[in-house]
Order: structure tokens, then sequence, then C-alpha cells
């Protein structure tokens, strides 16, 4: 029976082509299985930016509602309230316009997957080749807005350390082969701006994760044991164990690292016909399997 299930749809027709590839080798249609998995990961890279914004805002928003009820326990002034919710305001705006920047980036990306799996394909090659070129210098012309990018006073210039030459061996098709060697280090390089974005990303989420802890903490275990003129509740030994073996789990953001790293050792690997690429195609459709569930996951958190 087909799938009705667009993401398991695209797996099942990257693993196909996964198959296909591991019969010959490390070869020009080897870069059609990366191209297909690049494209599945930028595909969905606008929705982890999407899950990241409303996850930071929300937790933001829950502060600043803790921080009034505070306020009015202490009969103290909410002038502080408001400044900080202008200031806060200001930065997500801010945070918007970064996330934009990135969209726009992953949309070039994406065209550029498209072109290079025709290219890889042999048809059309020249043509192909024509397109993925003038993706890659759209890639690079993006690269001097993503470095201006600051998470918490840290520039993403200062996290990337961008490489100027891909080596690429022989490859049967010339058209591919000429455009790694004049683009490949610019398509690494657009690869790993997104992670570095991503896994800031990953700090601010687990920030917010240690505040959530924190709260947790201070609601359901310091306050009980504090106040001895009640009893405490059989539980709380439990609610602490529970609380304290409570692990990171997979976020769209965390798959999103994964996979972006899964296509760079992908690049790499197969631009230098290394053996055991196949392999680490492998892996990071694995990982984009993870990130479609993660985001889906997420989804239905939000609608409950």
């Amino acid at each position: 029976m087909e799938s009705t299930n667009p993401f398991g749809r695209f797996l099942l027709s990257v693993a196909y082509a996964v198959a296909l590839a591991a019969c010959s080798g490390p070869q020009t249609k080897d870069f059609a299985v990366f191209a297909n998995a690049g494209h599945g990961f930028v595909e969905q890279a606008p929705h982890v930016y999407d899950y990241a914004f409303v996850q930071e805002v929300n937790a933001d928003s829950a502060q600043l509602m803790a921080d009034r009820q505070l306020a009015i326990t202490l009969n103290t002034s909410g002038r502080a309230l408001e400044q900080t919710l202008i200031a806060r305001d200001d930065l997500f705006r801010q945070r918007l316009d970064q996330f934009n920047i990135m969209k726009k980036h992953a949309l070039f990306l994406r065209g550029y997957f498209i072109a290079l799996g025709t290219l890889a394909s042999d048809a059309q090659a020249a043509q192909a080749g024509q397109a993925a070129d003038n993706f890659a210098m759209q890639l690079g012309s993006l690269a001097p807005a993503i470095n201006n990018i600051t998470i918490k006073d840290t520039p993403i210039s200062g996290l990337f350390k961008p490489i100027t030459q891909l080596g690429v061996s022989a490859l049967q098709n010339k058209f591919l082969k000429e455009h790694l060697e004049q683009h490949g280090a610019t398509v690494w390089n657009a690869i790993g701006l997104q992670r570095e974005m991503f896994v800031e990303l990953r700090k601010l989420e687990r920030d917010e994760e240690s505040k959530i802890w924190r709260q947790r903490e201070k609601v359901e275990l310091a306050k009980p044991i504090a106040d001895l003129q009640t009893t405490l509740p059989p539980s709380w030994g439990q609610q602490r164990l529970a609380l304290l073996t409570i692990s990171s789990s997979e976020t769209p953001i965390t798959a999103a690292i994964e996979a972006a790293e899964g296509l760079q050792q992908n690049l790499q690997s197969l631009s230098h016909n290394q053996s055991g690429a196949i392999d680490q195609l492998e892996r990071s459709i694995m990982w984009i399997d993870a990130l479609l569930n993660a985001i889906e996951t997420s989804k239905r958190g939000v609608k409950q």
C-alpha cells in the first residue's frame, strides 16, 4: 500500500536512491542521493526557525507573567515590567529579521539542491551546472548578512570557520566536477552557517529548559519542604527523583544540527571519493527523519 504520509514518501524515495547508489560505489549518481537528502533538510529548515521563535516567545511570556505575579505579591511598581516587555519585544523583532535571512538562505539552498540533483543525474548537465552555479553565488552573497547575526552577544562569524576550497576527486561528469571545484566550498560553508545558527538556538533552548526546571523545583519541591506548617506530600520524594532524572529530549533544533553535520560530512566524503560515503548518507537521512518526526511532535504539542 502506498504511504499517504509525505514525510514517509520522502524517506522511501531517498532510501531507494541510496540502495541504487550503494551498488555502484561513490560516483556521480551518489551526488543525486546527497542532493535529495539536502533538499529534504532545507524544506524543513524554515519550520525549525518557526518552532524556535514560538518556543522562545512563549517561555519569555511565561517569565513575564511570573514576574508580574511576584510584583503584585511584593506590592512593587510595574514600570520595570513594562520596560522589560518593550526591550524583549525589540529583541524578538530583531530575531524575526534574522530568521527571515536564514529562511531566504534555506530557499537558495533548496534551489541549489534541486539543480545539483539534475546535474548529478547527467540530464541537461550543462544547463543544470549553470543553475547550480547561480544558486551557489546567491548563497555566497548572503554570507555577510548571516555573519552579522548575533545571538546573545555571540556573532555567527566568530563561531564558524569557512573553508576556501573543497578537494574533488575524478568524476565522470565533467560538469559536476567543474562545479564542485568552483563552488563546493561555498555550499559546504552554506550548510555550516545553517548548522551554526541552529547550534546557537539550541543553547537558547537549553537555557529555557533550565529556567523551567528551576521553576518546577521551586514550586514542586522547595516550597513544600520549606513550609513547616503543613504536612509534606507523601509523593514528594518520588517527585524529586522524577525531576532530577529528566533527560533532554530530541527537538527539531537538535535534529537539524545532526542533519546539517551529516550533509557536510557527506559532501566532503563524496567529493573525495572516500569509502563509507554511502553509510554517512544513510546516517544523514536517519537524522532528517528525526528532524521531520520532531517537527511533527512539536506541532501536536502546540495543538494540545
